[in-house]
């Protein structure tokens, strides 16, 4: 990871999108945490980040979040890129980063289209999670390994069976575009009837 502050870059890039493919293979910052923490809308670390640079709090958030969709979340980038780790990071500073993802993208909290990176970031966490998990072994025989308790199942109701999920959108397309069509017959067939009587 490199020593140049993350929100520094976040507003370079966000003054000069054309450097976007410069930044795709770029190490990440030390600070890459406290990118995240902005771009999660995190009040003490954007006064800080407002008080450094100058720049409105506002900005800093787009800043954050155009340089972490550019960064981290690629649909090319790795599950430890994705969660803006280091590889062979342990699991609590994979779940802190998660859990700070989420908190800008979770849909419940994102209504824009970043929540649409919330199904790559919990991949890359189960990824992320498995590797480690299945990295360490108990102290025991030798060649042995015991299983690793991965602790508690994270559910994630708003995200949902891919199949399931895109049957559910088909359905309700098809709900959608049927209840459009019926309102328009009524529209026609009232504005016809008021003309007409």
């Amino acid at each position: 990871m490199s020593g140049i502050r993350g929100i520094d870059l976040a507003l370079d890039l966000a003054r000069m999108p054309a450097l976007a493919h410069s930044v795709e293979e770029a190490p990440l910052p030390a600070d890459i945490f406290e990118v995240m923490r902005i771009a999660a809308g995190s009040p003490e670390n954007c006064q800080l980040a407002s008080k450094a640079t100058g720049q409105p709090v506002a900005v800093l958030i787009e800043a954050a979040r155009f340089y972490l969709q550019q960064v981290l979340l690629r649909s090319d980038a790795d599950p430890y890129r994705v969660l803006g780790l280091p590889p062979g990071a342990s699991r609590e500073l994979a779940r802190c980063h998660l859990r700070c993802l989420l908190q800008w993208l979770h849909p419940d909290v994102n209504r824009d289209w970043d929540s649409i990176y919330t199904e790559r970031v919990l991949k890359a966490w189960r990824e992320v999670s498995c590797n480690v998990s299945n990295s360490r072994s108990h102290v025991g025989e030798p060649g042995s390994r015991a299983r690793v308790n991965s602790g508690p199942k994270i559910k994630m109701p708003w995200i949902e069976n891919p199949r399931t999920s895109t049957q559910k959108r088909r359905a309700l397309s098809v709900g959608i575009g049927v209840a459009g069509i019926t309102l328009l017959m009524a529209v026609m067939i009232a504005a016809y009837a008021s003309h007409s009587g």
